[in-house]
């Protein structure tokens, strides 16, 4: 069964399997598993925690910059040449940290991996919309979306295996970045993405040029709520990411082994990501933001309040899990519901201005730590997670 749906191009189990493992190798491995090794990173290389901030802010730029040149590469080529390209990245980035010898070299091994969601994330939904029927997209890339949640449980076993090795972890990654990449070049559609349907009510988005078309789009309220809310969902989640573990080993006194369980319980929760599409479907969109919202929001201050609880931490890994990829499949659905005739630039922008939060905050977040205490900017932050509450779409998606 298996052999046979592997030698379909358009097999569900290449779609799903190939689209899966490329965000499972981008964003769980080459992006978020930064922060499971920061404690180990910064006893290696010596590093302040306003350079762990850094360094991880590096990372977001990486990826910042990749999305402008993602959506303009499935323009101009295909879905499968940013795809293809954002496998390198990962493979290549995550070598880099597996042989650093200096901080420097591990911070350009950082941002090169870092670059690769960037680059293969939104063509995703192009290529979705070519080789899936009309019904089965939304169901597809949600499940699709939760491969971050695989790369961050993958990362947990790699890491107690390591052990003090760290590095040898990150070889790992690698491989696995190149064994997803080769998969997609064979999967991917090398098609120009064709909008005819959508072509014949409004202009074509690949005719008109960029920056015309994105101020249009800019003047529907909807759109603005979107980019917006993108972008404060950017600048709370990073903080998780990044400093998380670094707040249980210290302010928390966490075990090793005790770090990377609760590591290994995020990308086991983010599985339910992949429910977001049915999710859309039954209740709506709005509902479903509001609701994570509320959700992520109490996983990130109940790891303030965690000080001898594992329960707490426990309950705040599991929220934070699946509400971040349901959180990211919702705003990746209300982005094609937004940009029907250019689904890519949609992806690339709402994700654009994610990476953008993603960007500054680790950096602020590392020197307030240094004046005041990471327990305070967990606190600071579960209340600006709020204020998406605020930026919910204004028409209900059901969709994509």
């Amino acid at each position: 069964m298996v052999l046979s749906s592997l030698l379909v191009r358009n097999s569900a189990f290449n779609i799903v399997g190939a689209g899966l493992l490329i965000v499972a190798s981008t964003y769980g491995l080459s992006r978020y598993t930064y922060g499971l090794f920061v404690p180990a990173i910064r006893d290696d290389f010596n590093l302040s925690q306003t350079a762990v901030g850094a360094i991880g802010s590096a990372s977001y730029l990486g990826y910042l910059l990749a999305t402008l040149v993602s959506p303009l590469l499935v323009r101009h080529f295909n879905p499968r040449m940013p795809i293809i390209l954002g496998g390198m990245t990962a493979t290549l980035g995550m070598l880099l940290v597996a042989l650093a010898g200096n901080p420097v070299w591990l911070a350009l091994g950082v941002t090169l991996a870092g670059c690769s969601p960037g680059l293969a994330y939104p063509p995703l939904s192009d290529a979705i919309k070519q080789l899936c029927l009309a019904e089965k997209q939304s169901r597809y890339y949600a499940i699709i979306n939760s491969g971050t949640s695989f790369g961050v449980m993958v990362s947990g076993p790699l890491a107690l295996i390591a052990g003090p090795q760290w590095q040898l972890a990150w070889l790992c990654f690698a491989f696995i970045a190149l064994i997803a990449t080769l998969w997609n070049f064979f999967i991917m559609p090398g098609n120009a993405p064709n909008h005819e349907l959508s072509n014949r009510v409004k202009p074509g988005a690949s005719q008109e040029p960029m920056f015309t078309f994105l101020r249009r789009k800019l003047k529907d309220s909807s759109v603005r709520r979107l980019l917006l809310g993108a972008l404060l969902f950017g600048l709370v989640t990073s903080i998780y990411w990044t400093f998380s573990v670094e707040l249980i080993a210290g302010e928390k006194s966490l075990s090793d082994t005790g770090r990377v369980i609760f590591w290994i319980v995020v990308g086991i929760a983010g599985v339910a990501g992949g429910l977001a599409g049915e999710l859309v479907t039954r209740f709506g969109l709005t509902k479903a933001l509001k609701w994570a919202t509320l959700a992520i929001a109490a996983s990130i201050a109940l790891l303030t309040i965690a000080s001898d609880g594992i329960l707490m931490l426990t309950l705040s890994a599991v929220l934070f899990g699946a509400t971040f990829i349901l959180i990211t499949a919702l705003y990746g659905i209300w982005s094609v519901s937004c940009f029907p005739e250019a689904p890519s630039t949609g992806f690339g922008l709402t994700f654009f201005l994610i990476s953008a939060g993603q960007l500054i905050s680790p950096t602020f977040a590392g020197l307030g730590a240094e004046i005041w205490q990471l327990t305070a900017v967990f606190q600071v932050t579960a209340i600006l997670c709020l204020g998406i509450l605020w930026l919910l779409p204004t028409q209900d998606v059901w969709s994509m």
